[in-house]
């Protein structure tokens, strides 16, 4: 294949990545609101079944970067080099002492957890596959490194005052949306120091694995869980790596690597 081959496709850039995260939202939160209203309240939609709506949207974004020209710079292939995954181990550590939190008082039924399981993994593929993917390429087709990072994370961010939105919690909302935010700068610094989405699809997998089972009903514990709450604290040190990550040095390195895959 001649390297001319090699672009063809639909242009990632940012009017392209806007009018995709429309269509995202549409395909998430419509389905969602269309879902619980089916089953029950919004936390039903994750425990009671497969969310076909997050299914929906993870096919969505996979096949519009695989019609893309960009789909390698929005880092839909491996860690480039592979020594990079090192990165990944604060995030990962986090979200392993996440599960153990979760956990502590005692697992909830298999069949929960397997449905859990399943939903969180089509969760963070679908994610970040608009947002650190397309949308955070699409922007930087555009804008220098810190302003795609940083308007990328808000949008992630506002997309998840849509889970307290929808059950009428709107505390709830704005600390998802300001958690989200700083998670998606980590999140952000990772995919562009890797050039790769799929390190970021495990941690954030198994982030909202641990999240979502420590809010359901425990053997041994009564009372609400206060892992949230710790999960937004949590955020702020990963935050912080994502912006020594993304130190003058190292931003002089990102764009012209990015631009020649």
């Amino acid at each position: 294949m001649t390297p001319t081959a090699s672009r063809q496709g639909l242009h990632l850039g940012m009017p392209l990545a806007i009018i995709a995260l429309a269509v995202w939202l549409g395909l998430t939160v419509g389905g969602r609101w269309l879902e619980s209203a089916i089953r029950a309240p919004v936390a039903a939609t994750v425990t009671g079944g497969i969310g076909l709506s997050w299914a929906l949207a993870a096919v969505f974004a996979l096949a519009l970067l695989r019609a893309s020209d960009r789909r390698r710079a929005a880092g839909l292939c491996a860690p480039q080099p592979w020594k990079t995954l090192w990165l990944v181990w604060p995030p990962l550590l986090y979200a392993l002492l996440m599960l153990l939190l979760a956990w502590a008082g005692g697992w909830p039924q298999p069949r929960v957890l397997l449905i859990v399981a399943c939903n969180t993994a089509l969760v963070a593929i679908s994610e970040e596959l608009m947002f650190r993917a397309i949308l955070l390429q699409g922007m930087l087709d555009r804008y220098a490194v810190w302003p795609a990072v940083l308007m990328s994370s808000a949008l992630f961010g506002l997309s998840h005052t849509a889970n307290g939105l929808a059950t009428g919690d709107v505390s709830g909302a704005l600390w998802q949306a300001v958690a989200a935010f700083l998670q998606g700068i980590a999140y952000a610094a990772i995919r562009l120091r890797t050039r790769s989405i799929w390190p970021m699809v495990l941690v954030h997998g198994l982030w909202d694995y641990a999240l979502v089972t420590a809010t359901l009903p425990h053997p041994a514990e009564d009372g609400v869980s206060i892992l949230p709450y710790i999960a937004l604290l949590a955020v702020l040190p990963l935050c912080l790596y994502g912006v020594y990550l993304l130190r003058p040095s190292q931003r002089a390195a990102l764009a012209p690597a990015d631009a020649a895959a």
